[in-house]
């Protein structure tokens, strides 16, 4: 039985198809959209009109058209830039002349980590936010600025040794969700010391990831003040009950577009997890060519029936309880070693990404039929809130 898992089975590559730019400004911030109306080259994230488009939970060939011929390359802010107008589309528009007023983006608040900071865990649309380089630039799934919650913890062995291997999730600007096992118990023997928290990471064999010209920042490394396991985990029992830890960093994270913190079910942004649904897994371990990844990938992978997954399992004498999510059971499809910790999530209220699940165990990697189980993070929500602090 493998206590630690991964995202496996994926067989595309994991690069972004090369951005487009399609049309240039005409002079600083001024520029003509596709239906030759004059607007301001600005970030897309400021662009209400353009904004709506992408935010649509399905966006049309002929919106996706828009979108691409409307990028511009000299604009303030967060990439993408786009001709910002009224406009939404092709076509005559009502008012389409002049360039709505700018709405402050949600990634220039809380830079210094006031959104969420301490023991307030932060709601939509501080948290969750979602990538939009697919649909304008038509790159593949996962992107650059993709999750940006996602952490990666790295380890020191005996001999000094430093080693990454499970991951976490940002969930304020002070605190990282994890699980217990990649804490406390057989990982201080396999791989070594917990040390640092590793921020904003997207490929780990670069210092600053760049894709055609479009950069993230560099990484942060946090240093940990404290790590807290949940009181009812045992390291010793298999059954892998209560699989969730807290690590308060050693500093507030200083926030921008690329470290985010993910969404939390709280009480009142809850939706109940129903069997078939599909749910996202993401991280760095292993591949079906690779002991690990170097860029960050990601899984859809099915919600399984609870009572028919306890039962598969009682059948190696692991009792799984409610508060256990089993998810995947797909040929080669599934959470491997190295992504323990990571974030099961979906997209839910107000279209923001929230982390259900965190990854726990499973019986081997990709086995047909054998689910893998995340600790359900709904049922926790009360000890987390009561554990974190400013």
């Amino acid at each position: 039985m493998r206590s630690t898992r991964q995202v496996f089975g994926i067989f595309l590559s994991t690069c972004l198809l090369p951005f487009i730019v399609l049309q240039s400004v005409q002079a600083q911030g001024s520029c003509r959209n596709p239906n030759q109306n004059q607007g301001i080259c600005r970030s897309i994230y400021d662009c209400p009109s353009l904004l709506a488009v992408v935010q649509q939970n399905s966006v049309s060939s002929e919106d996706r058209n828009f979108l691409r011929s409307s990028t511009c390359s000299d604009g303030v802010g967060r990439t993408p830039y786009v001709c910002c107008t009224n406009d939404r589309s092709f076509g005559p528009q009502e008012s389409s002349s002049t360039a709505p007023p700018v709405t402050p983006s949600i990634f220039n608040q809380g830079q210094e980590g006031q959104q969420g900071e301490g023991n307030l865990l932060p709601s939509p649309p501080k948290c969750g936010p979602h990538s939009f380089s697919d649909k304008v630039y038509n790159g593949n799934d996962t992107a650059v600025d993709e999750f940006n919650w996602m952490a990666l913890l790295e380890y020191v062995d005996r001999r000094g040794r430093r080693e990454l291997s499970c991951g976490g999730s940002l969930i304020n600007s002070r605190y990282v969700l994890t699980a217990a096992h990649c804490v406390i118990g057989e990982v201080e023997k396999a791989v070594g010391r917990l040390t640092t928290v590793r921020l904003g990471e997207y490929d780990t064999s670069k210092d600053i990831d760049c894709i055609d010209g479009y950069c993230n920042q560099p990484i942060l490394e946090m240093g940990i003040e404290q790590a807290i396991v949940h009181p009812q985990y045992d390291p010793n029992n298999k059954d892998r009950t209560h699989d969730i830890a807290l690590l308060r960093l050693d500093r507030p994270v200083v926030l921008n577009e690329y470290i985010q913190p993910v969404c939390l079910p709280l009480v009142s942004t809850r939706q109940a997890i129903n069997t078939g649904e599909i749910l996202v897994v993401s991280g760095w371990g292993r591949t079906t060519t690779a002991r690990k990844s170097t860029i960050k990938q990601r899984l859809d992978l099915p919600v399984n029936d609870h009572d028919s997954c306890a039962r598969k399992f009682a059948t190696r004498n692991i009792q799984l309880i409610s508060s256990q999510l089993c998810v995947g059971g797909e040929f080669y499809r599934d959470s491997c070693d190295g992504d323990s910790g990571g974030p099961l999530m979906r997209r839910a209220y107000d279209q923001a990404w929230f982390q259900e699940g965190v990854v726990s165990f499973g019986n081997r990697c990709g086995l047909e039929g054998w689910p893998g189980v995340y600790t359900r993070v709904s049922d926790y929500m009360d000890w987390i809130q009561e554990t974190i602090r400013p």
